[in-house]
């Protein structure tokens, strides 16, 4: 009877794990069914706004991924292989390529601060095909926001912003799986908000404190930090800049950044910083309390946060948004751009530079001739016509004079033709064939004898076949207007003091001083580099001779030499 009363029990036990699997299967099932109807909707919803209504194509989009025993949910490792995401991504991944593309997809990003600036960062992250997304604010969507917010509407006022955007996003991109956390970022935060190796950390926070603590945190950590400084008070788009933190300028935050890092944490850069170059153009606004016994602090959601309001133009923090979008998507392609160097110089530092390469060229190698032409002083067409009328060349409009602004040749050698590659004209001043400048080297040192009294003559002024425009080339975007043995990032009195201590060398002493073999150095590093060699320096300081044959290798690319 016992025995009956025990197998009784196990036949009861086993009826009840029974039904709790086929519960749990159950509800796994209506679960997958019911993401595939979503995504059966939502694919149908694709076609017809595009005009389609069927076909093989509408049946394979149909059934990727939805229904059938091979069927299964998309982790971020496999996005690419979901052919609606591949769809949506289709002018990311021609832009990027597959592999790159894929990098972006399997990426873990942490956004935090999610008002003008970081809303819209997160949005071009997601839609960008980021495949893992964290995002945090403590803060709530205000009616006042929606002239800067990406997607918040107002429905959303009141809603926390990390919610809002999660909402928003999951009908964007459904596959990107996305964490929202209603959560001030602090020290006691950091283990929480940072842990899981992310891929990349996008600080759009507006308080100094709580930006200074994450990007020290980042640093700390060895994570990649993305950070935006002050996009309000300002107008101007054409403005924003990426640089490092060290070159930032005109930016009340960056400065306070800056030092704070610096005496805090002992952190003197290294954190890309997107920025105005603008001077704000507008202040705080004043405090104004609704009784005379009231305080800024009475108004304070968080201790320590600004009352004030700052005028916000929202195009500024979009536009700021964009850029730290675009800068991070492509560091996880690890598509390589050179960022536009922060080189405060004018015309007349370059044409000063350019004199000084001429001199040294004059010193050194006892000839300026292989960077030497003349330019008029003159207008163009009014000097043109008279070294023509001089020369007995003829209508000037025929030649092009633009490249150096006026070279002269003589004794058979001609101007450049315009719309003709070559130098040559049929006929030479005594009716014989003219002569290229180039083609014999006794002719062309007649011509540039000849060329100089011309230009004497006619009050013409030097300058260079390599010319101011080349030299702001190589001094701003090739050496960032630093010395090539220090580019360090100063700014202000530090830089300009530097620049006073610049000159163009060659870097081969064996080539002409090209846009591809100018270094730019200090009077004392330029007078050490004139004494040694390239084998020594190889030898010596084979990093930084990689360095300068990698500089000057872009330039090479870039100039298709």
């Amino acid at each position: 009877m016992e025995e009956r009363a025990r197998q009784l029990l196990l036949l009861a036990a086993v009826a009840g794990v029974g039904a709790a699997f086929g519960a749990l299967s159950t509800a796994a099932v209506f679960s997958f069914l019911s993401r595939a109807k979503r995504r059966e909707g939502y694919v149908r919803k694709l076609l017809e706004s595009n005009g389609g209504a069927g076909g093989p194509h509408a049946e394979r989009l149909l059934g990727a991924g939805s229904t059938g025993p091979g069927a299964r949910l998309h982790d971020s490792s496999d996005l690419l292989s979901d052919e609606v995401v591949a769809e949506q991504l289709t002018r990311n991944i021609q832009f990027f390529g597959v592999e790159s593309q894929k990098k972006v997809t399997e990426s873990f990003v942490v956004v935090i601060g999610l008002g003008g600036v970081g809303s819209h960062a997160a949005s071009m992250l997601l839609r960008s095909g980021v495949g893992r997304l964290l995002l945090v604010d403590f803060d709530q969507v205000s009616l006042s926001s929606l002239n800067r917010h990406a997607v918040a509407t107002r429905e959303d006022v009141g809603t926390p912003k990390a919610y809002c955007l999660k909402k928003h996003f999951s009908l964007i991109y459904p596959e990107c799986q996305i964490e929202a956390r209603v959560q001030l970022y602090d020290s006691s935060a950091e283990d929480e908000i940072l842990s899981g190796q992310p891929d990349f950390v996008l600080d759009c926070i507006d308080n100094i404190d709580t930006k200074v603590s994450l990007l020290a945190a980042c640093v700390r950590r060895g994570l990649r930090v993305l950070s935006a400084m002050g996009a309000g008070a300002r107008a101007d788009p054409t403005r924003i800049r990426v640089a490092d933190l060290r070159e930032s300028s005109n930016d009340p935050l960056s400065r306070a950044v800056r030092y704070r890092l610096k005496k805090d944490h002992g952190i003197e850069g290294g954190i890309p910083v997107v920025f105005s170059m603008e001077k704000p153009k507008a202040k705080l606004l004043p405090f104004q309390g609704s009784k005379e016994e009231e305080t800024p602090s009475d108004y304070q959601i968080v201790p320590g946060f600004r009352v004030r309001i700052i005028p916000v133009l929202g195009t500024i923090p979009a536009i700021f948004g964009q850029v730290m979008a675009s800068y991070v998507v492509t560091q996880l392609a690890q598509l390589d751009f050179q960022t536009e160097p922060i080189v405060n110089l004018d015309l007349d530092h370059y044409r000063v530079l350019h004199h000084r390469l001429l001199e040294h060229e004059e010193l050194i190698y006892g000839s300026a001739e292989q960077v030497l032409s003349y330019a008029a002083v003159e207008s163009e067409s009014n000097l043109s016509q008279k070294v023509l009328h001089e020369l007995h060349l003829g209508p000037w409009a025929l030649y092009d004079l633009r490249e150096v602004d006026l070279l002269v040749w003589t004794k058979g050698c001609w101007p450049k033709a315009k719309g003709t590659p070559g130098h040559t004209r049929p006929v030479g001043p005594s009716g014989g064939e003219a002569t290229p400048f180039d083609s014999d080297p006794a002719v062309a040192s007649d011509c540039f004898c000849d060329t100089v009294m011309l230009g004497m003559n006619l009050n013409v002024s030097p300058i260079g076949l390599v010319d101011a425009e080349e030299v702001m080339y190589i001094v701003k975007e090739l050496w960032r207007g630093r010395s090539a043995r220090d580019q360090n990032m100063d700014t202000g009195r530090k830089m300009w003091r530097s620049v006073n201590e610049l000159m163009l060398v060659r870097w081969d002493k064996s080539k002409p001083a090209g846009v591809s073999n100018l270094i730019l150095l200090k009077f004392s590093e330029a007078d050490a580099h004139e004494s040694t060699t390239l084998d020594q320096i190889k030898d010596e300081e084979p990093e930084f001779y990689a360095m300068v044959s990698r500089v000057l290798k872009r330039a090479e690319t870039e100039f298709a030499l």
